[in-house]
């Protein structure tokens, strides 16, 4: 199957999706297309009534509203027919769930275990903890190879998960399970979410040990 490109509309709708609350850079971060396309459908959204600007204490940016929601539902299920992709789809999903199941008992466990750590020992269990990240990298690219070649908008969440590594390195932890920036665990959670709603489900439609 030959990559076919994602409208601009539909990459930069699920990036307000997947980000909550997205600011214009926090959309451009997830939208695999230009600045100008991006905007460009950022205000014709807006005058829809699909997107609107949104302020909560100090968080503000784009969000999708309901009517939004169904409009991009649509589209996704569009895009899904059009492209022939629901099979390969549906393969990344039963690929990627096993290897998800790893991720979440790794970040956990080292969650748990790290408030105890002393310096030494956390030094060090960081580097373990990121070393078995990067082979769990290793196989997302694997479980995506085929999807990121039939859409290639997926194709920016085994890069985001590199980078993010690499920051972990520098920078520690915050890069690994922090929120509000494109962490290992955001990027992970948005993949998984934005392989949901691809497929027209909801991950809430699963167990709550496999969300």
């Amino acid at each position: 199957m030959s990559g076919a490109r994602s409208s601009v509309e539909v990459m930069t709708l699920q990036a307000v999706r997947l980000a909550g609350v997205a600011d214009d850079a926090a959309v451009l971060d997830r939208a695999f297309a230009a600045e100008g396309e991006v905007f460009g459908v950022l205000d014709r959204a807006g005058r829809a009534g699909l997107v609107e600007r949104m302020t909560f204490a100090d968080l503000q940016g784009w969000t999708l509203t309901e009517l939004g929601a169904g409009h991009l539902a649509g589209l996704l299920t569009a895009e899904r027919e059009s492209l022939a992709t629901h099979a390969v789809l549906e393969s990344a999903l039963a690929a990627f769930e096993p290897v998800n199941a790893r991720f979440v008992e790794l970040v956990s466990r080292w969650q748990l275990a790290a408030p105890g750590m002393d310096a030494a020992s956390g030094r060090a269990d960081l580097g373990d903890l990121l070393a078995a990240l990067t082979q769990l990298g290793g196989q997302l690219r694997v479980v995506l190879a085929d999807l990121v070649a039939a859409l290639p908008r997926f194709g920016r969440y085994p890069a985001q998960y590199d980078l993010a590594l690499a920051k972990a390195a520098e920078e520690g932890l915050r890069w690994v399970t922090g929120i509000g920036l494109l962490s290992c665990h955001v990027v992970w959670a948005e993949l998984h979410q934005d392989l949901f709603s691809s497929l027209g489900r909801s991950r809430y439609d699963l167990p709550d040990g496999q969300r």
